[in-house]
């Protein structure tokens, strides 16, 4: 009976300590898309990698985000980052690694967010990847000017013809 009460205790204590050494740690790189668009829609990227994530940039011509990886490590490892759908849309046309395109990446669609598990090599500095849609270019003020630009034509057209 004091042997299992030893072992029962000894799981009680170790549970917590197995359970979190397998969760999934993420960083955040805040403020990505603030290159494109109008500036003012960013989100923020989560990620999870042995190398730091140190610069992203925004190509809405493209309809790309690169990422600048650094750190050291011997080995392969994964990359995943958890895109918000605002900030680029599947399905992804493409990904690189330093400027090679690669096909054995994995998506996965959750609420509000693609995450994407990409195998990196030691020496991987770039990712990129391609989609259907990017950050918009104009945000929710220029939608709201241009519909009011219409209504109002069509407002004073209606009030006073025009006479040629």
């Amino acid at each position: 009976m004091l042997k299992i009460a030893i072992v029962a205790v000894v799981i009680i204590l170790l549970a917590p300590m197995a359970s979190s050494s397998f969760a999934q740690e993420y960083k955040t790189i805040s403020n990505v898309g603030k290159d494109a668009g109008d500036g003012a829609t960013t989100y923020d990227v989560q990620y999870s990698s042995v190398k730091d994530i140190v610069s992203t940039s925004v190509s809405t011509k493209d309809k790309s985000i690169d990422f600048v990886l650094v750190g050291k490590t011997d080995t392969n490892s994964t990359l995943i980052l958890k895109l918000p759908t605002g900030l680029i849309g599947g399905p992804f046309i493409a990904v690189f690694e330093d400027g090679q395109i690669i096909t054995n990446y994995t998506t996965t669609n959750e609420t509000g967010d693609t995450m994407v598990s990409i195998p990196i090599g030691p020496l991987t500095e770039n990712i990129s990847i391609v989609g259907t849609t990017i950050v918009p270019e104009f945000g929710p003020v220029a939608a709201i000017v241009l519909a009011i630009s219409i209504v109002a034509l069509v407002t004073v057209t209606r009030l006073r013809p025009i006479h040629l």
